[in-house]
């Protein structure tokens, strides 16, 4: 795929951070005037700022308007919480954007209001909170079958069967391998979905469990690999590429260059580059799954290395042929008091049932194919986070891969300088995206989170264990009672 910002025009596109944001109408539960279609009311002049949010962690789009009302909308109309909300938001010559029109998209359903405050005689404000119809069709029904397909079709029904979410829009799977029995209890759909969601193997790669969420464009059903590459041999391409340099670029010919200016980081932070304790205590880069199975009554013991493991799926990273790397993982590859911690499994244990002959002869799925590699992968990805706040545009989605060229922090010494981070820059997939409009600033940004579970350049080796032998060893088992008595008598540098 070619860069996103390609596909702008900039004779339509006249600066960063411009929006279309029309046609907002706030739909009433109850009908107007000819008895057949419901009341509604246009609040175009009445928001001052809007808000949508997606996210790979999230089920569905969310989002809120901050309105300023001299109507009294909210007592006049009156918004109840179950009122349904229109509108559209673009950026300008994009062909993806947000089309929450009753007629050629799909409305939002506004389920709460906050902060209601005075801010004149006549003039109130307000937050309007809403949400997909999905999520509230989740509260209102639950799954009470059996169903015994392959789990992305199980998805499937769950999402589009009328009688559980009854979604109707896209729908977009990744095809995962065989064939299952799964009993639900009477969960809700996205409770359903969540069963499902850490079991499913992917056709094509080698990682495990799937991410469901919305974005402008549909649900979707994948792992996270396929969001890192298109073929099992072959990285997925960045869509758009953000850097930290001044605004106001030029082209050649000395007119403003949008579509890189669009690609500026206005600012950026880096909310966690590294949690050792958090990796450590859920055994991301070794543990042990103890698995057991009731019909035959046997137990298997099998241990996670995160080194051995590293080279089998798509990171973030990849070798200089857009293929699998493995060295540029988020362990550096060192010895520590005589191994590695990739061969110290035993700090974390994992427990969990492999029985065999619950359904006959339908396969279940293998927790030994699955927990370890589903949670080492999760994990690592929130090691390294990331959020970028840029020019507004609603061509990015959550899932979407892009670049970032990091700063770099380093004192220029005269010799060749590089600017770039080399770690921290390259690939990140946006686990969400929070597009913000100023209405009286008349200004689209958006907040990219981001995370990584590579580094651009491998972390340097260490042969040598430079941990052993590295601090002075006391006694250290002391009788409080006997240390008072050596205290009391003057003795006690005894134990110094």
């Amino acid at each position: 795929m070619a860069n996103l910002y390609d596909t702008l025009d900039a004779s339509v596109l006249k600066r960063p951070g411009q929006y279309y944001l029309t046609d907002i109408k706030i739909c009433s539960y109850r009908s107007g005037t000819d008895d057949s279609e419901p009341d509604k009311i246009a609040i175009d002049t009445m928001v001052a700022e809007v808000s949508i949010y997606e996210s790979i962690y999230n089920k569905t789009l969310s989002g809120n308007l901050f309105i300023v009302d001299t109507q009294n909308i909210v007592g006049r109309m009156p918004l109840t919480g179950n009122e349904r909300l229109e509108f559209k938001l673009f950026t300008p010559s994009s062909p993806f954007g947000y089309d929450f029109s009753e007629k050629s998209g799909h409305p939002m359903y506004i389920y709460k209001i906050t902060n209601r405050v005075a801010t004149g005689p006549r003039q109130q404000a307000y937050i309007i909170h809403f949400c997909s119809k999905e999520m509230i069709q989740n509260e209102l029904t639950y799954v009470p079958t059996a169903m015994n397909t392959s789990y992305d079709l199980m998805v499937a029904d769950i999402v589009k069967n009328p009688f559980f979410l009854g979604s109707n829009k896209n729908f977009y799977f990744e095809p995962s391998i065989g064939l299952h029995k799964h009993v639900f209890g009477q969960d809700r759909p996205f409770d359903a979905i969540d069963q499902l969601s850490k079991n499913t193997i992917s056709q094509k790669f080698y990682n495990a469990g799937y991410y469901f969420y919305e974005t402008s464009r549909g649900f979707n059903y994948k792992s996270l690999e396929s969001m890192l590459a298109v073929e099992s041999n072959t990285a997925r391409p960045a869509v758009a590429r953000f850097r930290p340099k001044p605004s106001n670029i030029a082209d050649g010919k000395g007119n403003q260059d949008i579509k890189n200016e669009m690609q500026i980081a206005i600012d950026y932070k880096i909310m966690d580059q590294f949690d050792q304790l958090k990796n450590l205590r859920n055994g991301v880069y070794a543990n042990v799954l103890v698995t057991h199975d009731q019909f035959y009554k046997t137990l298997k013991t099998q241990t996670f290395n995160y080194e051995d493991e590293y080279g089998k799926m798509f990171h973030t990273e990849t070798n200089k042929n857009g293929g699998r790397e493995e060295e540029k993982g988020i362990l550096p590859k060192y010895i520590r008091e005589g191994k590695t911690l990739s061969e110290l499994p035993n700090g974390t244990i994992y427990l969990a049932s492999n029985t065999s002959k619950r359904h006959g002869d339908i396969q279940r799925p293998d927790p030994n194919q699955i927990l370890q590699r589903r949670l080492s992968q999760r994990l690592s990805f929130a090691s390294l986070k990331l959020q970028l706040t840029v020019n507004g545009f609603t061509g990015i989605q959550a899932g979407d891969l892009i670049t970032y060229e990091m700063p770099s922090y380093e004192p220029k010494t005269g010799g060749e300088q590089n600017d770039n981070d080399v770690y921290l820059s390259g690939r990140y997939l946006v686990t969400s995206v929070r597009h913000q409009i100023n209405q009286a600033n008349k200004k689209h940004i958006m907040v990219l989170e981001c995370q990584k579970d590579s580094v651009r350049r491998p972390y340097p080796q260490e042969i040598n264990d430079t941990f052993i032998n590295r601090e002075k060893k006391k006694e250290g088992i002391i009788d409080i009672y006997e240390f008072d008595k050596i205290l009391l008598a003057g003795l006690s540098s005894t134990f110094k």
